[in-house]
C-alpha cells in the first residue's frame, strides 16, 4: 500500500479565531485517521499554505497526497484554482500522486446541523 498524506484544504482568513476553528477541525480529524499523516492547510490569508504542506510531504516519503477541500460548495476555488495549483504542484513534485476530493456541498448531514443550529435560537 502507496504511503499517503491527507491535507484538509480551507480557504484561509485574517481571523486568528477562525483560523483556530478550522485547525480544531483537523486535529479531530486526525484523531479519527489515526496512523494517517493528515495536514491543514490553506488556500490564503493563512499558513500554511498548500504548496508549503506539499513540500514538506514531499520530503516525507509519501506518495499518495489526497486534497479534501472543507469548502461548501463547487465554487471558482474548487472548480479552478485548486486543480490549477495541484497542476502546479504536481510538475514540481512528479514522485507526489495527488487525489481531489469534492466539497461539503449536499452531504445531508448539513440539514441536520443547520436543524440543529436553528433549534438552538429558536
Amino acid at each position: 500500500m502507496q504511503k499517503q498524506a491527507v491535507i484538509i484544504l480551507g480557504h484561509g482568513s485574517k481571523s486568528t479565531q477562525a483560523v483556530d476553528d478550522f485547525n480544531y477541525i483537523v486535529e479531530l480529524l486526525k484523531q479519527k485517521l489515526d496512523g494517517q499523516n493528515v495536514f491543514g492547510a490553506h488556500m490564503e490569508l493563512a499558513s500554511p499554505s498548500l504548496e508549503e504542506v506539499v513540500a514538506e510531504i514531499a520530503l516525507s516519503g509519501v506518495s499518495r497526497v489526497v486534497v479534501i477541500p472543507y469548502f461548501l460548495f463547487n465554487g471558482n476555488h474548487i472548480k479552478e484554482d485548486i486543480p490549477e495549483i495541484l497542476a502546479q504542484l504536481k510538475v514540481k513534485h512528479p514522485q507526489l500522486d495527488f487525489h481531489f476530493g469534492k466539497p461539503i456541498g449536499r452531504e445531508p448531514l448539513m440539514a441536520e446541523i443547520m436543524y440543529r443550529k436553528i433549534q438552538e435560537i429558536a
